[in-house]
């Protein structure tokens, strides 16, 4: 099945397309062993150009994104210039989700500055960065909880959250006015084998019904979008479908 077969009108709406950047570069997703993860090639252009690969989505008639910042995540050395020019170059975007784990917040000050700026920038608090939930008491003061995500982090089922517990995690960040969550198992992301964090999904609706649910990893085609929409969810990060001809 062709990319542009099940990407309708209808599941458009709900895709947020997801780019990964590594050492300045666009990659694509191994299971969660980011270490794995290359460069990615999009019809003829230079490999890893993160910019191409939102051309790409965008000429699918995807209006948001979900941008990982690796260098961020693992290394607590964020890509800010090449965060920066992305944004600044799709202003028209319905949403950009930006994934930097959980930094120094003094490492993002200009970041943070921009989100400032333009309403349609949300920046996500990452569970697997943190020893624990009263770390996103850190941006009060520096950036309205209305453009604070929550991303959730699970390894095959598993929560990352430090020392707090999941529900704890949704408990404070709905007391904080954090609107928005990001549910991920990094276990899934780029396999193409469906995904398998549905019930998560359902758990999470349950205990935050007011929050705007996201989730993915693994999807192929409509019907995995139907199964977490199903779940609970109001939108889906998919790459890897996005990509294949």
């Amino acid at each position: 099945m062709s990319r542009r077969s099940w990407l309708d009108s209808t599941t458009r709406e709900q895709i947020v397309a997801v780019v990964d950047l590594k050492s300045g570069l666009a990659v694509h997703a191994v299971a969660g062993d980011r270490q794995a993860y290359q460069p990615i090639s999009i019809g003829g252009q230079t490999a890893g150009d993160p910019f191409a690969l939102v051309a790409h989505y965008r000429s699918l008639g995807i209006r948001s994104l979900y941008i990982a910042d690796l260098d961020s995540i693992l290394l607590g050395q964020p890509q800010i210039s090449l965060l920066e020019r992305l944004i600044s170059a799709h202003s028209e975007l319905d949403e950009i989700l930006i994934d930097i784990g959980l930094p120094e917040l003094d490492t993002v000050a200009s970041l943070l500055e921009l989100a400032r700026k333009r309403r349609n920038v949300f920046v996500i608090a990452a569970t697997e960065c943190a020893t624990s939930a009263a770390s996103l008491r850190q941006f009060q003061g520096v950036l309205d909880f209305s453009q604070i995500t929550l991303g959730m982090d699970y390894r095959q089922g598993v929560f990352l959250g430090g020392d707090d517990s999941e529900e704890h995690w949704l408990e404070l960040a709905e007391q904080l006015g954090i609107e928005r969550v990001v549910a991920l198992d990094t276990a899934t992301v780029g396999t193409s084998r469906g995904p398998s964090i549905a019930e998560i999904c359902s758990r999470i609706r349950r205990q935050s019904p007011g929050v705007k649910l996201y989730s993915g990893g693994g999807i192929r085609d409509a019907s995995d979008v139907k199964l977490l929409l199903d779940a609970g969810c109001d939108c889906c990060l998919v790459a890897t479908a996005l990509l294949k001809s």
